[in-house]
């Protein structure tokens, strides 16, 4: 099958969908082509330069067209509308590579709203996705009371497209329960379309350290950073803002460390709260790192912890065999199925009792055990690359368009 795969960002070296669905999907023989704008990823965020410049470089990247793991990249010019990113040429992209299957990868963007108008006149399959949790879902639309301006102009600009795009779909992909619910609540997607569908990790690359090879870089990762073997090392990846709060699990490991306890916490990334997180006691802090290099991170560490919002790193880690720990307010819970455990998110205290709980070594390897085996049956890329190969085969077999 000829499969485009259609994105609003695209960065080199890291582990979103659009780096590892088409790489999955081109493995097991298809024609894969992946679709983004010039944009790196979040390159039109104001926070862009502070969080990702020194990692991703400039926020835009030149327009082409390039072969990346097995599938082909189409980097597209863009304009913004309202803030949104639109891909200039999309339609007659899409129009000259005549695929079976087009799969955005969010249901509500500029993107997926050209894509569905274009369905109308093209002969392809059509399919979306919604990532966003509740827990990122701005106040004002959790509550029917007040801010009706507000609300009726979001209705407008996003609930009814976004309808007519999840209408014109024959499956909107949700990748958690709670994203399941913005989809149907906040973008007006029908019931019928939605079907969850996590998001999944490479457990070929992320896998724990198994292997002598493997055992003696870990023990080096952990020399190079000034870890001895008694210390409990506290991973987190990811941005440093206030929306996912890795102060608190630095605040934590300061309170341990001053108690005299072997807990350590290494923090990877860029943001606003690097400087503070340094000035926590155990606490240090390294660059962004391809996202292939972060496995060995993970294989050195002992713990990984994301104190808010939901991440993708979670299913790497825990396919690395690291507990996870993870704020209560989630959305979405399968990724903690005996392999690690909830705190009362920003309670400091909380945390710490959850960080001790997981002080020995056996606790730590029994936790990381259920986690590799939770992800290498329900989250691993090649298994779902294989399900919606099914799922795309089915669809291109039947008479007629949805």
């Amino acid at each position: 099958m000829r499969i485009a795969i259609v994105s609003t960002y695209y960065s080199h070296h890291m582990g979103y969908t659009e780096n590892c669905l088409p790489a999955a999907l081109a493995r097991r023989g298809h024609d894969v082509h992946l679709i983004a704008s010039r944009l790196n990823v979040y390159g039109n965020s104001p926070d862009y330069s502070r969080n990702y410049e020194s990692f991703l470089g400039p926020a835009e990247v030149p327009i082409g067209v390039s072969t990346v793991d097995g599938y082909t990249l189409h980097r597209l010019d863009y304009r913004l509308i309202g803030g949104y990113v639109g891909l200039r040429g999309l339609r007659p992209l899409v129009r000259q590579l005549g695929p079976d299957v087009v799969h955005s990868t969010a249901v509500a963007s500029l993107a997926s709203y050209t894509l569905a108008g274009l369905r109308l006149t093209a002969r392809f399959k059509f399919y979306t996705e919604c990532h966003q949790h509740f827990s990122v879902v701005q106040p004002y639309l959790k509550t029917r009371s007040g801010h009706r301006i507000r609300r009726a102009f979001f209705w407008a600009t996003r609930t009814l497209p976004g309808s007519v795009v999840g209408r014109a779909s024959r499956r909107c992909y949700a990748t958690a329960p709670d994203c399941a619910e913005v989809a149907v609540r906040l973008y007006g997607v029908p019931e019928d379309r939605i079907e969850i569908q996590s998001l999944g990790t490479d457990t070929a690359l992320f896998r724990p350290a198994t292997s002598d090879a493997d055992s003696a870089r870990r023990i080096r990762a952990r020399r190079s950073l000034g870890y001895g073997d008694s210390d409990v090392v506290c991973l987190y990846t990811g941005r440093f803002s206030p929306e996912k709060n890795p102060l608190v699990l630095a605040d934590a490991i300061d309170r341990l460390a001053g108690e005299g306890l072997p807990f350590r916490g290494l923090f990877v990334g860029d943001g606003a709260q690097a400087e503070e997180i340094r000035r926590r006691r155990g606490c240090q802090v390294i660059a962004f790192v391809p996202h292939s290099e972060l496995a060995e991170l993970y294989r050195m560490a002992d713990i990984a912890a994301w104190p808010r919002q939901e991440s993708m790193s979670m299913l790497d880690a825990a396919a690395s065999g690291l507990p996870i720990v993870v704020s209560s307010s989630i959305g979405e819970r399968s990724r903690i199925q005996g392999n690690g455990d909830f705190y009362e998110e920003n309670n400091v205290g909380d945390l710490v009792r959850i960080l001790m709980t997981m002080a020995d070594r056996p606790t730590r390897l029994a936790l990381g055990a259920a986690g590799r085996d939770l992800m290498q049956s329900n989250f691993s890329w090649d298994a779902i690359a294989a399900k919606l190969e099914a799922e795309y085969a089915r669809s291109a077999s039947t008479a007629g368009h949805r």
